[in-house]
């Protein structure tokens, strides 16, 4: 073995070959469809693998005559000697990558895919030279899109070397070049400056800006003049972007605006947004109050809840409308200094109580269904979600009356007058005893004052009177001293019942209380009258004399004797 290793060694002598891993120049000579043929000034061509020579685009980057660098690898059977193109790349980046690193280079690194952990990059020039860059050390912040990086070029510096292993941070680089920029930023910034800078993190609550070395925080609320979900739908991570500065608080805390480099468009609502105009828009929140509408990129109205329809039930917002959803309404109220614009939904259409006002005018006769049932009235549906109330004092001509004690049932269908419809109080009059003619007013016309007798029951007794009931659910009223011829009487009722029947003369009326006045007394002193009347009639001709007629009704009293 020593021997032929000498012989070998011996070969290399005299045709003048390098050793073996020392990069030597040489000159292309020949192309075929495997090899490239190089002269490096021995007695023979050596061989590289045409393999090599194809650039990290696939291209063939090798023509005769064209200067490489290669090394010496091996022999082969054909008697050349073989070199290698890759192994002499490898060694000059390798001496490159060393450089860097103990210079503190930058190195251009293109992002090749993720891994756990990080990231694997390239920073070879001609050959891939495989790197790896923590995920802690990509950004200043951390990140969670790291497949959005691959393909990129980045710069970085290398933070380890050994053994070929290759360790690079971005985030070195950038907090190198954010802390030379600081100082001359920190200078020049000022409230109502505009600024541009590189979108760093995003957050609910809005989002981080370098501006220059200086790090400046837009709030949500900052980010547009219209209403936004999450920052994140306007801005994006990386995006440059142009801000206001606002505010500078102690420490270099540094509130930014983006919606302030635009122009505020409730500058222009007033004129734009007219009440009891149509307008379109579309539902962008929904809350127990109302639905939010945007009329325009900024600028949002309000439908409360209370005109989102006129009749239709509902707990929240969302069974009406669903986010989203294209919507015409009504100008209600604008209020450019409070920035708030008032819509309705329900104003599209004319209202139900204004429509049925118009249909149903006051005297109509309507069916409808008994809803609920109260000491207050009964409550009437007379159209689709339209309810009417009949109070108490419309129920009979008798008078008020607890809806509950009569025989009304809930649920069941009945027939009502309309009396009057209060369209703008979303409020119908209902009456039952409309229905039928008032009795009131055909007693006035049926009964003649100090003419027309009537007999009744006596319904309540009182010590001022008695009330009287009458036909047509009329009743009457007999005054205490209207009641009897005897004097002593007249102040106090006595001897009457509730229930006893008696007959009396209409006298005159009380319209307010709707009562025929009665007196007892003054019918029995017409029946008085007319006995005597009748008797004088029936004595035949006039020539009886007043003392003849006395004188025979003192003779009845003392049993035919005349004293």
């Amino acid at each position: 073995m020593a021997e032929e290793k000498d012989f070998a060694d011996m070969v290399d002598e005299s045709m003048a070959i390098p050793d073996r891993g020392v990069a030597i120049k040489g000159i292309v000579v020949r192309v075929d469809q495997e090899d490239v043929f190089i002269d490096f000034g021995s007695k023979s061509e050596g061989a590289v693998s045409i393999r090599e020579f194809y650039n990290k685009k696939g291209e063939l980057a090798v023509k005769v005559g064209d200067e490489v660098e290669v090394i010496f690898d091996n022999w082969v059977s054909e008697g050349l000697p073989r070199l290698s193109k890759a192994k002499a790349d490898l060694l000059k980046e390798n001496k490159v990558v060393q450089e860097n690193f103990e210079q503190g280079k930058l190195v251009k690194a293109v992002i090749q895919q993720k891994v756990k952990g990080g990231l694997i990059a390239d920073i070879g020039e001609t050959i891939n030279i495989r790197a790896f860059i923590p995920a802690s050390q990509i950004d200043i912040v951390p990140r969670q899109d790291l497949d959005a990086l691959i393909g990129e070029t980045i710069e970085a510096r290398i933070i380890k070397l050994n053994q070929g292993d290759v360790v690079l941070s971005r985030r070195v680089h950038l907090e190198e070049v954010r802390d030379s920029m600081r100082q001359e930023t920190l200078a020049s910034i000022e409230v109502g400056k505009e600024v541009t800078g590189r979108v760093l993190n995003i957050i609910n609550q809005g989002a981080f800006v370098d501006i220059g070395g200086v790090e400046g925080f837009i709030p949500v609320s900052e980010v547009a003049w219209g209403r936004v979900a999450h920052p994140g739908d306007v801005v994006s991570r990386d995006q440059q972007v142009t801000t206001k500065i606002i505010k500078i608080d102690e420490g270099e805390k540094i509130t930014l605006s983006l919606k302030d480099t635009t122009p505020d468009p409730w500058e222009s609502v007033k004129g734009k947004y007219v009440p009891w105009t149509n307008i379109r828009g579309k539902a962008v929140s929904l809350t127990d109050f109302g639905i939010f509408v945007e009329l325009e990129p900024g600028v949002e109205g309000l439908v409360h809840i209370s005109e989102i329809t006129w009749t239709k039930k509902f707990r929240h917002p969302k069974e009406v409308v669903q986010p989203g959803t294209e919507l015409e309404a009504v100008v209600l109220d604008v209020d450019t200094a409070n920035r708030r614009i008032s819509l309705s939904l329900k104003q599209i259409e004319q209202s139900p109580w204004e429509q049925f006002k118009e249909t149903h005018p006051s005297g109509t006769r309507i069916k409808g269904i008994i809803r609920n049932v109260t000491d207050k009235g009964l409550f009437v549906e007379v159209a689709e979600n339209i309810v009417g109330l009949v109070r108490p004092d419309n129920v009979t001509w008798k008078g008020r009356v607890n809806p509950e004690d009569e025989s009304f049932e809930k649920g069941g269908e009945i027939e009502v007058v309309v009396l009057n419809v209060d369209d703008k109080n979303q409020r119908i009059g209902l009456g039952i005893k409309q229905l039928g003619g008032d009795p009131w007013e055909s007693a006035q016309k049926k009964y003649k004052s100090g003419e027309t007798i009537v007999t009744g029951k006596i319904k309540e007794v009182r010590d001022r009177g008695v009330t009287v009931e009458l036909e047509d659910d009329i009743e009457g009223w007999i005054r205490a001293s209207e009641l009897s011829q005897d004097k002593e009487n007249r102040d106090v009722p006595r001897n009457i019942s509730a229930g006893d029947e008696i007959t009396a003369l209409v006298t005159g009326f009380d319209k307010i209380k709707r009562q025929v006045n009665l007196s007892k007394r003054r019918h029995d002193d017409k029946l008085e009258k007319e006995r005597v009347s009748n008797f004088m009639s029936s004595q035949g001709e006039p020539s009886v004399k007043l003392g003849d007629v006395l004188r025979e009704k003192l003779k009845d009293i003392n049993n035919g004797e005349v004293v």
